[in-house]
């Protein structure tokens, strides 16, 4: 490998998730987005990108087209198994459909088995603080594997645990929307022996595909060197990364979130590790900082909507992600990264210089398999709705019409050369 190109067979691709683009979903988050006040710009995500009613397709057959020869998406639990115990075969069938396109064009896949959203026969019974949930993402995830093995090359059980614990349970807005910082470490820990039953349902079934863990780790830094600074910068990166980071060495949840207990067959349970990276953080105290543990986000040059921060531009945090990563010891890959904007020129300068820290980490030796930018094309961004444009492909939301951003093109650039 040169300084500037990469392993012939590393994956380059874009991400997406199920709700996020297919339209017409009824789970938790769409009785969610029906409330008043919930969604920042009152938008819902409707039809979406329209990718259950056929542009899929035509989206996959595009990012083929410009070099990709990988693609993340996710399945709908809620639409695959709309009651417990029964699963629509012809659902099933539509994904496989999906699926095998990819296959067709050349793309390798990655499957997210769960992107946030359950299905209201569990959401409405206790979410991920319910003994059931394990049973039955259980019982979803051998599903999945038995009838889409095959089609998949690698499987995530769940993406971004701790930011789902954090949103949903901590805070409010997510749902279920407890606003109990109490739940934050019980709904942390049943998403993390869910992701072991997971793995170990699809390894039933698949025992040679490979099952990997996402992970949400922005950096989180101290904005001055106060002994108060650098105490919320560590707790706040606990809570998000730090937590999960130790669990997955050692078996237990431990402090701050944790008091130690074990979770039987975490360890090892992951056979790659997906890193998904936004910014950083500079943390500064503050008592009017209630919501972030008092840790006031203070950086300049981030990107904002509404109460959604993503963080400061910061490429050097995606190497200080993969090298936290690395000592766990399997192989990994960069399954978000992403800038919204409606400045394309700043989303191909962000692009370029964080996969130049991709090839940074290769150069040090570290085991980064892949890269997937967020997104393929705009989609509905959670509590923030249609405003962010995270999308290579600029959609129009009223004739579902795709417009290829310049953004694209440098993407394709790359991994036409495998290199940046």
């Amino acid at each position: 490998m040169t300084s500037s190109t990469f392993p012939p067979d590393f994956c380059w691709g874009c991400a997406t998730s199920s709700h996020q683009v297919e339209g017409g979903n009824d789970n938790d988050w769409t009785r969610w987005e029906a409330r008043p006040g919930a969604i920042a710009d009152g938008t819902r995500s409707g039809q979406a990108a329209r990718w259950w009613s056929g542009a899929a397709e035509g989206d996959l057959d595009m990012a083929a087209s410009w070099g990709h020869n990988a693609t993340r998406m996710s399945v709908e639990w809620s639409r695959l198994e709309p009651q417990p115990g029964r699963f629509d075969e012809a659902a099933f069938e539509r994904y496989a459909a999906i699926l095998r396109h990819a296959g067709e064009r050349g793309l390798s896949r990655l499957v997210t088995l769960n992107h946030f959203t359950l299905p209201h026969w569990i959401a409405d019974h206790g979410a991920w603080l319910s003994p059931n949930i394990i049973p039955a993402i259980t019982r979803f995830a051998r599903a999945c594997a038995t009838r889409l093995g095959g089609m998949v090359e690698r499987w995530a059980t769940l993406n971004e645990p701790s930011l789902v614990a954090l949103m949903g349970y901590a805070e409010y807005r997510w749902p279920p929307g407890l606003r109990d910082p109490r739940a934050f470490g019980p709904a942390l820990t049943n998403m993390l022996r869910a992701h072991v039953a997971m793995t170990r349902a699809v390894k039933a079934v698949r025992p040679d595909d490979a099952v990997g863990l996402v992970l949400n780790m922005p950096v989180f830094d101290p904005a001055r060197e106060s002994l108060a600074d650098r105490g919320l910068a560590w707790l706040q990166d606990q809570a998000v990364s730090g937590v999960v980071l130790r669990a997955l060495e050692t078996g237990r949840m431990w402090p701050p979130i944790g008091l130690g207990q074990r979770i039987e067959g975490l360890v090892g349970s992951a056979d790659w590790l997906g890193l998904n990276y936004y910014g950083r953080y500079a943390v500064r105290a503050s008592i009017r900082a209630y919501g972030q543990a008092f840790g006031a986000h203070v950086q300049s040059d981030s990107v904002r909507i509404g109460d959604t921060d993503w963080g400061q531009p910061y490429p050097e945090g995606l190497l200080r992600g993969l090298r936290r990563l690395a000592p766990l010891g399997v192989p990994l890959l960069v399954t978000e990264n992403g800038m919204q904007t409606d400045d394309d020129a700043r989303r191909a300068r962000y692009l370029r210089s964080h996969v130049a820290a991709v090839r940074d980490a290769l150069t040090e030796g570290l085991d980064v398999r892949g890269y997937f930018h967020w997104s393929l094309v705009d989609n509905f961004e959670w509590a923030e709705g249609w405003r962010p444009r995270f999308g290579l492909l600029a959609l129009d939301l009223e004739t579902g019409e795709r417009t290829p951003r310049p953004s694209a093109e440098v993407f394709a650039r790359i991994c036409r050369n495998n290199g940046v």
